[in-house]
């Protein structure tokens, strides 16, 4: 189960209550962390590994499900490069609106922790960050 943070939740209910209008971004880049997340959006630890990117993805039908009573998910795996040095526990995922810094839109624990070593490639698998909205 995923959470809405701090930030997208005030977002959306500006644009619900007539604040404000909402544009989503074009583009979420997906990162991983050792740590929760906190829902003002702080406490990640990301991997430091030269080969550790956020990935793109582009926010659209293909890759994400049609919502239906709040559940929403991945519609295609998503694989990191091979890493060079030891990541230890990747536990929870987040989708930000940039490659690096930016905010942080959704945060979830993934439904297995995973140990990634040296040489390792991390794939999150179709449906790995269901996200129910709440």
């Amino acid at each position: 189960m995923a959470n809405l943070t701090y930030y997208a939740s005030n977002k959306i209910n500006n644009n619900l209550l007539g604040r404000t209008s909402l544009t989503t971004p074009a583009t979420y880049y997906l990162g991983v962390s050792g740590t929760l997340i906190s829902q003002d959006g702080t406490g990640k630890t990301e991997p430091i590994d030269s080969v550790y990117n956020r990935i793109a993805i582009a926010n659209n039908k293909t890759n994400f499900s049609v919502s239906s009573n709040g559940l929403v998910t991945n519609l295609v795996a998503f694989e990191f490069a091979e890493t060079t040095i030891n990541w230890g526990n990747i536990n929870y995922w987040f989708l930000a609106d940039a490659a690096t810094n930016g905010n942080i839109w959704l945060t979830g624990a993934l439904a297995v922790g995973i140990v990634v070593g040296s040489g390792a490639t991390l794939t999150l698998p179709i449906s790995a960050f269901d996200s129910i909205m709440q």
